[in-house]
């Protein structure tokens, strides 16, 4: 199969996974939203942000640099595996003494009312969580997208199943949500194992690579910045809502927000695809001209998805959420003109860190957390929950306009090039849903 036919089975193949994510976490997001309330939904969302922070903080961009070196060719799978496992007990030791320090000195202030009990139990899923991130990246390096996309989704399937028997059947409340996210991260680990061992991978053998890991640290500190940088964008204003206003209020903006970003997983899926691609491409015109056709579809794509959830929205969450939630409806509007612009800038971010740039990436990200902060710190103390949806959209559409100038510099496309649909894209949407329900029937037949 040559390069592009590959690009597009991988993309079609992604989509239908990711559609299968998007119900997957929908379903959970109704759950958790109906069985904790807003007051419970917050906590859930600040407690499981611990490990998330921790996790994204101390990867060292690892996860990046193993899809980045695999999808190449010239490194030994199995002692990236035996390296990978390696510094993953490492770093989830660090991040556990970090957790421990942090919870001690600061619940008070970023946890209020939480019972701090949970912030402990959730760490238990920090060594499951270092390994996931740096062994799924293996087969998103071998460009495997079938084995990739299922863990995906088995991660999704694990976490809802667990919270419907825990939250729902259980009577656990939040204790259970926090019981089922620990153990859905135990079992994912085992399941990549197991497709590891069906690939006939050797994941007991290798070597401890040293070479790798110094070439994969100083790859991935630049990638890293930027991905904790991207990650504090997207998750500090949870924090600092944690600090200035009820969790229930934190319940309300976060439900609005799982929500929106149902829109990017296009763009997330098509992305995922799209780095290892552009990594191992060296021809610069067929780098340019596949990110500019990616680019402009998922923009119009994206807009459209958009306009629907706009029109959607109050409907949305009075029929899944109820009534206790319609203030998210009004935030969900605040947010979506920014995540339709975050959609855009995912395509080109994985451009150009395929490229082997991802410095780029890391200087408009720390730019973008300076900004979002600010904003924010100003904001929220007057808005609430409004302020941090309005401080999330500025900082989305400053971010946006700088990394179209630099992808338009790097490139030497025209804004219309890759912003702007052509009759031509009509055609491949065409035939790119005909795929994709071709797919679903095979699938569902």
């Amino acid at each position: 199969m040559d390069k592009n036919k590959k690009f597009i089975s991988d993309t079609v193949s992604t989509i239908v996974r990711q559609m299968s994510n998007i119900i997957l976490g929908v379903l959970l997001i109704v759950i958790l939203a109906r069985y904790l309330q807003p007051e419970g939904q917050g906590q859930y969302s600040l407690i499981t942000l611990l490990p998330l922070l921790l996790v994204t903080f101390l990867t060292l961009g690892l996860n990046t640099s193993t899809t980045y070196f695999i999808s190449k060719g010239n490194i030994s799978v199995t002692n990236v595996i035996k390296t990978n496992i390696l510094v993953s007990f490492i770093l989830s030791g660090i991040a556990v003494v970090f957790g421990f320090i942090f919870i001690y000195f600061f619940s008070g202030q970023f946890f209020k009312g939480i019972d701090v009990s949970l912030l402990y139990l959730v760490l238990a899923a920090l060594p499951f969580m270092f390994i996931k991130e740096m062994l799924m990246t293996v087969f998103h390096g071998l460009q495997d997208f079938k084995s990739f996309n299922k863990l995906m989704v088995y991660f999704q399937a694990f976490l809802l199943t667990l919270v419907a028997l825990l939250v729902i059947l259980g009577g656990l409340g939040l204790n259970g949500a926090i019981i089922a996210f620990v153990l859905a991260n135990i079992i994912i680990v085992i399941t990549i194992f197991y497709y590891l061992r069906k690939k006939k991978v050797d994941v007991t053998g290798g070597e401890f690579d040293t070479l790798y890991l110094k070439k994969a640290i100083n790859y991935g500190i630049k990638a890293h910045i930027s991905n904790a940088m991207t990650f504090l964008n997207y998750r500090l204003d949870i924090l600092i809502l944690g600090y200035f206003v009820s969790s229930a209020s934190v319940g309300i903006y976060t439900v609005s927000v799982n929500v929106g970003e149902r829109i990017t997983i296009l763009a997330v899926a098509i992305s995922s695809v799209l780095f290892p691609r552009i990594s191992s491409t060296t021809d610069k015109g067929e780098r340019d001209k596949v990110t500019a056709i990616v680019s402009r579809n998922i923009a119009f794509i994206t807009l459209i998805g958009g306009i629907f959830a706009f029109l959607l929205s109050d409907l949305v969450f009075d029929l899944f959420f109820g009534s206790q939630y319609e203030e998210s409806s009004l935030l969900l509007k605040i947010l979506l003109p920014g995540i339709m612009l975050l959609a855009v800038e995912k395509v080109l971010s994985n451009d150009i860190a395929g490229r082997g740039k991802p410095e780029l990436n890391m200087y408009v990200a720390i730019i973008n957390v300076v900004g979002n902060v600010t904003l924010n710190l100003i904001l929220v103390p007057k808005l609430g929950v409004s302020g941090a949806a309005y401080a999330t959209t500025i900082s989305y559409f400053i971010s946006f306009i700088i990394k179209i100038v630099i992808f338009h510099r790097i490139t030497g496309l025209s804004y219309r090039q890759f912003l702007l649909i052509d009759r031509s894209d009509f055609l491949r949407i065409k035939n790119l849903m005909s795929l994709i329900f071709r797919r679903l029937n095979a699938g569902s037949g």
